[in-house]
């Protein structure tokens, strides 16, 4: 979520969870990341237009 500048909030709300406590359990590895969340946060690390359309930028590509 670093490289997409995306708060635990931020993907909250991107991926509509209950809350940012979720985000901290798959980030910690308490909780497996849940097969459509990974193909969506994929989707936003492999393609410009899936990052523009949800108004993200990857901080190593996008501000170059």
């Amino acid at each position: 979520m670093k490289a997409l500048d995306l708060t635990d909030e931020g993907l909250v709300n991107l991926v509509r969870v209950k809350s940012s406590r979720t985000v901290r359990y798959w980030k910690t590895g308490e909780r497996e990341i849940p097969g459509p969340v990974v193909v969506i946060l994929d989707a936003l690390i492999d393609s410009a237009a899936v990052r523009r359309h949800f108004g993200l930028t990857l901080n190593c590509v996008d501000r170059l």
